[in-house]
């Protein structure tokens, strides 16, 4: 009540009146105790409402107000319609109801009422308002009002002390807890009913109970001997009202299952008032006794049953929002997403966006910065669309107006131009967007515009493209793309996982004599993996699956182990191996997992140390400098050699990549194809050897496939050289059986 904006002689006026009305509703029966006949009601309504107003109004003004109102009206009673004469009554009366008062507010602060606006009732609440509310509040008056009737009346202060304690506990039992739950639950959320729920079971209980009564009816007419007509006990039925009231408090809002709760116990009282005569004996008052504790059960086990089913109903909405949600960021989810475009749209297009070095910013400082920056991308789009989060750095957006020629380029502007904070640096995120229109509100079309716009965003990262990419849900050539690239993903991990992995070895020759016998096996592995067929997979079809997947490091340990083992079957060509190269991805240098598991392997590696060179791309080398410079120098420290691989193509810092220790430079061969046209190449090729030798690192040109190019790496200074003028690559098995034999031939 003290919810309500309303001035404090307002609310007297209402309440009060409310009571002066609730004191005109009797159940009037007439109690006979010690050969003493008097009338009374069974119910006093107003004393429940009083109560009710001490647990709600946190204006104690209010609350007095409405009790010298009610005492008013008492008074007026007693004068006019009762003609009792004014004197040692009406001021005992004052002061009993001056009591009432205290003794009310002290019973709504022994069950902590008032509370604060928001606080609702909880079940814990129960014990407390049925023992104090239901028991000791009644208990009290009616010793109060004992002492009034043994001035007025001493010979039905008795009579009065038993009639009052019974209709207070009546008018308690009826109006107070109802109208406080009723009062705190309003503007709360009923349960969701569908048409079945709200028509089929009401009509089938009042159905049953309808024909219950019709054969209870029956089944007296014929029973009957003097054919007078039988006489309706609604206390026989209280199990069917049970049934109908349990109803009610599982599927109607709190006003209405409040009410109905009120009103059937109002009408169970006054079916009650034609035994309650019989009080005055032992076996009528104990059964007046026994009908009130039925009551009081009914009261608090169908509160009690609202209270869990409300609970319930909100755990479940609760739980089903928090399903609306991502547990990291707390971002909208897909399933959101889904509910949403249930309801009208500005457009029905929706696009994707991706944000890239996510993964990195997730490394290196943590979900908690992740989020934040997740959260920051949200709210520089919060005016112009709705954002759903997909997963790590991507989003599902859906614009919010209908006319928006250019906002797919605002979104990427906006993303592309934002700095986030990462661990106190200023970091940003570059976007990729795919914009796919759909046609329908269904999940199945939502997913597929999810999909399509996915695959371009991410056809976007792939070629670089910083600009929105269209396309409509009908683009089956690039859905099947993506289809093929996950089938060749799920193959690729099938086979590293049952050791389908076939090695290939390429050799590589030092260009000063390059044209002699080769001193010793010097090459590079290339990976290749077989698939179900027992058919080579090449590396175009799972490197890059296998990357997209984060399998890289999986990979390049598989490479290792299958490695090792081949050595180990060709004892013979090991002290021949002079350097064989293996490949490592930029996910292994980032990995800490994988760190552990290489030094486990190279402590029982066939080979020595010096005998194995580890390759990295100088793209993921520059990408992960502090991860990669801890590992290679690492793998240096125990006496590996380290290069970089496609050097030239990463336009790297080379300051960053001084931080690296090096000792092998691999020119890219693209460079290397048309080195000896003497153009740009060339002067590609120049620079490379100078920067190779102002590292102190050793020169491995790549793809050298003619004389002419040889010639030309000659004279640039190249001191290696690898490609198909010199072999091509050939199983590794062949290669060591080949180096084997040709040794035993030597020793013979």
């Amino acid at each position: 009540m003290e919810e309500h904006r309303m001035g404090g002689s307002t609310k007297v006026l209402l309440l009060g009146g409310l009571c002066l009305l609730l004191q005109q509703i009797p159940i009037s029966y007439r109690i006979d105790f010690f050969g003493e006949l008097a009338h009374a009601s069974l119910v006093h309504l107003h004393a429940g409402l009083l109560l009710a107003i001490a647990m709600l109004e946190r204006d104690r003004r209010v609350v007095a107000g409405c009790f010298l109102l009610t005492f008013v009206g008492w008074t007026v009673r007693q004068l006019y319609f009762d003609q009792w004469q004014p004197g040692p009554v009406l001021a005992w009366g004052a002061a009993s109801y001056l009591f009432t008062l205290g003794w009310s507010l002290a019973c709504a602060r022994w069950m902590r009422w008032p509370r604060a606006p928001g606080q609702r009732v909880q079940r814990r609440d129960l014990v407390r308002f049925a023992s104090i509310g239901l028991l000791l509040y009644p208990l009290v008056l009616a010793l109060a009002g004992f002492s009034i009737a043994a001035i007025s009346t001493s010979a039905l202060a008795i009579s009065s002390a038993f009639q009052m304690f019974f209709a207070k506990q009546f008018g308690v039992a009826v109006v107070t807890l109802p109208l406080v739950v009723a009062w705190r639950e309003r503007g709360y959320p009923a349960p969701r009913l569908d048409a079945a729920s709200h028509w089929i079971w009401p009509v089938a209980l009042a159905a049953g109970l309808v024909l219950s009564v019709w054969m209870a009816v029956l089944v007296r007419q014929a029973y009957m001997a003097d054919g007078t007509a039988p006489r309706m006990v609604l206390m026989d039925y209280r199990f069917a009202l049970l049934l109908v009231l349990g109803w009610s408090m599982l599927r109607l809002s709190s006003r209405w299952a409040m009410a109905a709760l009120s009103l059937t116990l109002l009408l169970l009282v006054g079916m009650v008032a034609g035994t309650a005569e019989y009080a005055n004996s032992p076996v009528g008052f104990f059964n007046l006794l026994h009908i009130t504790l039925e009551l009081n059960i009914l009261l608090l086990a169908m509160m009690y049953l609202w209270l869990t089913n409300r609970d319930r109903f909100e755990l479940a909405e609760r739980l089903s929002s928090e399903t609306l949600r991502d547990q990291i960021t707390g971002l909208p989810n897909l399933k959101a997403l889904r509910e949403r475009v249930a309801r009208p749209l500005a457009r029905t297009e929706l696009g994707y966006l991706l944000l890239d070095q996510t993964d990195t910013l997730v490394a290196g400082f943590g979900l908690d910065t992740q989020a934040q920056a997740m959260n920051a991308t949200a709210r520089r789009l919060e005016d112009i669309v709705e954002t759903y989060y997909v997963g790590t750095g991507q989003f599902a957006l859906l614009p919010k107006f209908s006319r928006d020629a250019d906002l797919w380029e605002r979104v990427m502007a906006r993303v592309e131009h934002a700095e986030i904070d990462a661990g106190g640096q200023p970091m940003r995120l570059l976007p990729y967007l795919g914009v796919a229109a759909f046609n329908g509100a269904q999940a199945s079309v939502i997913d597929a515009a999810v999909v399509a716009a996915s695959h371009l965003a991410f056809e976007a990262r792939h070629h670089g493209e910083l600009r929105p990419r269209y396309t409509d849900i009908g683009d089956s050539q690039l859905r099947r793309t993506h289809r093929r690239q996950l089938h060749d993903a799920t193959e690729a991990l099938a086979s590293l996982r049952n050791e389908r992995v076939v090695l290939y070895f390429q050799p590589i020759r030092e260009l000063a004599d390059v044209h002699g016998e080769p001193r010793g096996l010097t090459g590079e592995v290339l990976c290749r993996l077989l698939d179900e067929r027992g058919e080579i997979m090449s590396p175009a079809r799972f490197m890059a699956p296998l990357e997209a997947a984060g399998r890289g490091a999986e990979l390049d340990l598989a490479v290792v182990r299958a490695l090792f083992r081949l050595l180990r079957k060709s004892p013979a060509a090991l002290p021949h191996c002079r350097e064989i190269a293996i490949n490592l991805t930029g996910q292994s240098l980032a990995s800490m997992s994988f760190q552990v598991e290489l030094r486990t392997l190279l402590a029982g590696s066939p080979l020595p140390m010096s005998a194995l060179c580890f390759e990295v791309t100088e793209t993921a080398a520059i990408s992960n400098t502090a991860a990669a410079s801890h590992l290679l120098a690492d793998l240096r420290a125990l006496g590996c050699h380290i290069a970089i691989d496609d050097f030239g193509t990463g336009m790297q810092s080379f300051a960053r990549l001084r931080e690296l220790p090096v000792d092998v430079i691999k020119i890219d061969g693209s460079f290397v194809r048309n080195v000896a046209q003497l153009g740009k190449d060339h002067a590609v090729v120049q620079a490379s050897v100078a920067v190779a030798n102002a590292f102190g690192a050793i020169t491995v040109a790549e793809f050298v496939e003619d004389e002419a190019t040889e010639h030309c790496l000659r004279q640039l200074g190249v001191q290696r050289v690898q490609g198909y003028l010199y072999g091509a690559p050939r199983p590794l098995a062949e290669v060591l059986a080949e180096t084997a034999a040709e040794a035993a031939v030597f020793r013979s």
